[in-house]
């Protein structure tokens, strides 16, 4: 979106300190307005009490693309739609969270899965491609690490019971998103994901080996309401995808039977050593074939009788 001449203009002059960027002079309000939109897309929030539009970095790194450029890159622009709560809600519900589960969040925006995983007791982990927006969520400290990084160069640790996302869904990027996603995931782990809704009925090969892998792992697509994402406006849904590639044990060697190690023909070996008419090969005596024996001194005590309480 183009930045008016006279938006640049109060821009150039405002004062910053930190992260505290401040107008010169008196505004028109329509000019304010248009001002405080240009500020409010690259992370600045208005406060009242210190009278300043405050943002998460350095308040100039922050407008420096706007002055560079004369332009603002919305979060629509960038394929960024932050998921509303109720959304948010309904994607851990899916996820079965546990106190302690370490989950991660690619491209995860402004820390809204994040933080409500943190409130469940959850460790959460973030990558994020945007500087600002990754800074947002240190600043909140409910993440153990952020990552300011491009997802897919991020080295893959399969060290996640849950992945948790909402990734870009342009260039059906969503599924890119997801299938590199699930490499991090332990096994036993669940990955959860926004995802398009056309990925129900679209017939591209891309999408149907997608869809034939998460019906071999069992997993669901659950249908989002249609004002899941108001800005948005398009069909979405969440895919619920378990990892169930068990991994053996590392202290333990996996031993691999051979036909050889069979005889060609099997008997019953119990039957062979317990029901016999003769002293067997390891000098156990004949039973009857009911389950009792003869004793080892070779008398009948049939007609013995034992006092329960003596055991005599």
């Amino acid at each position: 979106m183009q930045i008016d001449p006279d938006v640049l203009e109060v821009l150039r002059t405002a004062s910053v300190d930190g992260p505290a960027l401040r107008l010169n002079g008196q505004l028109e309000r329509k000019l304010y307005e248009r001002v405080n939109l240009a500020l409010h897309a690259v992370g600045g929030v208005w406060h009242r009490y210190k009278r300043a539009h405050i943002f998460t970095i350095d308040a100039a790194d922050a407008i420096a693309g706007l002055l560079a450029t004369g332009e603002v890159i919305t979060d629509v622009d960038r394929g960024f739609y932050p998921t509303p709560e109720a959304t948010v809600e309904r994607l851990l519900d899916l996820a079965e969270l546990e106190p302690g589960f370490e989950v991660l969040e690619p491209s995860a925006g402004r820390g809204a899965i994040a933080e409500a995983v943190a409130a469940r007791g959850s460790i959460v982990d973030c990558v994020e491609l945007d500087a600002a927006r990754a800074e947002h969520i240190r600043a909140g400290g409910y993440a153990r690490q952020v990552t300011t990084a491009d997802f897919f160069s991020v080295k893959v640790e399969r060290r996640y019971q849950r992945v948790i996302m909402n990734p870009p869904f342009a260039g059906r990027q969503d599924i890119r998103h997801v299938e590199r996603a699930l490499r991090f995931v332990q096994p036993g782990g669940l990955l959860v994901a926004i995802m398009y809704g056309s990925l129900t009925y679209r017939s591209d090969g891309r999408t149907k080996d997608f869809l034939a892998r998460v019906w071999e792992a069992r997993g669901t697509l659950w249908e989002l309401p249609a004002d899941a994402f108001p800005a948005v406006g398009v069909a979405t849904v969440i895919a619920v995808i378990p990892v169930r590639d068990v991994a053996p044990p590392r202290t333990l060697r996996q031993i691999t039977l051979r036909p050889e190690d069979f005889t060609a023909r099997p008997r019953a070996v119990q039957q062979g050593l317990f029901f016999t008419d003769e002293p067997t090969a390891h000098g156990t005596v004949p039973f009857d074939g009911f389950g009792y024996g003869a004793p080892h001194d070779g008398r009948d005590h049939s007609d013995l009788k034992i006092d329960p309480n003596t055991q005599e």
